[in-house]
């Protein structure tokens, strides 16, 4: 009997306390009215100007670039002028989407845009190895149709051997 007595005086202490102050372990939730549908609030892509056009932009030029990169990286056959195009367009949708953000940037877009500098940086790097190889044999080429034509009457070698 006693212990029905402690828990009626427990239930009505705790129906005169507040509910953050029954339970210290779980937040109360903060009354909230219901959104009015006909309010025009910014959807979260929408937030301090930025729309969903950006955030879409970024991501087809990093997938442009990625593909591109990933196509260098396994030495396959890579259509330069197509990945120039995309990424061209790609870079003037981006501008075009930043623009219309007059010049507020949303912070959740931050980690897009790093994204795709990560992703430009490698693909960077993959075409300068690119370039530099097609530099070399470009070189070893010239040299091999030099001596094939040359017969060496102008060259160092072919002045010492006429003495």
């Amino acid at each position: 009997m006693a212990t029905d007595v402690m828990k009626q005086n427990t239930a009505m202490q705790a129906e005169d306390k507040e509910p953050a102050q029954m339970s210290p372990d779980v937040p109360a939730l903060a009354q909230q009215d219901a959104p009015a549908l006909d309010h025009e609030e910014p959807f979260p892509a929408e937030w301090l100007g930025t729309n969903t056009s950006t955030l879409s932009a970024i991501e087809r030029l990093k997938v442009a670039v990625d593909e591109e990169t990933a196509k260098l990286e396994v030495r396959e056959a890579v259509d330069f002028n197509g990945f120039s195009q995309r990424k061209n367009r790609g870079l003037l949708e981006l501008t075009r989407a930043m623009r219309l953000t007059d010049g507020a940037v949303d912070p959740r877009v931050v980690p897009h845009l790093s994204g795709l500098r990560a992703s430009l940086v490698k693909n960077q790097a993959a075409l300068q190895i690119h370039l530099d190889a097609v530099r070399e044999v470009s070189a070893i080429i010239a040299r091999s149709i030099q001596e094939v034509e040359s017969d060496g009457t102008y060259s160092i070698a072919g002045s010492s051997r006429s003495k």
